[in-house]
């Protein structure tokens, strides 16, 4: 509600502003302002974007906060023994902060997931396996 009512204004006085500052032609093509206000130009529509949708974060703090453990397993994963088994530790942890991200409990979803995979067929088709990924996930018991 307030992105909308307040953010056009203040939107059009930074967009007067880059005009202004642009039209005086006083920056080096190379300087860091001149750079900052091509960047700004060229990302436009996606700020404006921020402003108009309220799903949108004006920040990246929660991939942030989820590279954090990445940089923590690096030493963990010296200890996966091989190319193969890093590849299924990066699996594993990718599963977990998703899981962290949905807020769903690691241990009760892949015991869930382990016992209603252990009773489908090789062939089951894909999409079965995509609904138990976190973001869709539901215990088979709720």
């Amino acid at each position: 509600m307030h992105r909308k009512k307040y953010a056009p204004d203040i939107l059009g006085e930074i967009k007067d502003v880059l005009d202004e500052i642009e039209e005086r032609g006083d920056l080096l093509p190379k300087s860091e302002l001149q750079e900052a206000i091509t960047y700004l130009r060229n990302e436009w529509n996606a700020v404006v974007d921020i402003f108009n949708y309220g799903d949108t974060y004006l920040d990246n703090n929660m991939v942030e906060r989820m590279n954090r453990y990445i940089s923590l397993s690096r030493k963990n994963s010296l200890f996966f023994g091989s190319h193969k088994g890093a590849e299924r530790g990066a699996i594993l942890y990718t599963i977990a902060l998703t899981c962290r991200m949905h807020k769903v409990n690691l241990f009760e979803y892949l015991t869930d997931v382990i016992n209603r995979t252990a009773e489908w067929q090789p062939n089951t088709p894909i999409e079965k396996y995509r609904e138990l990924l976190p973001d869709r996930w539901e215990k088979a018991n709720d």
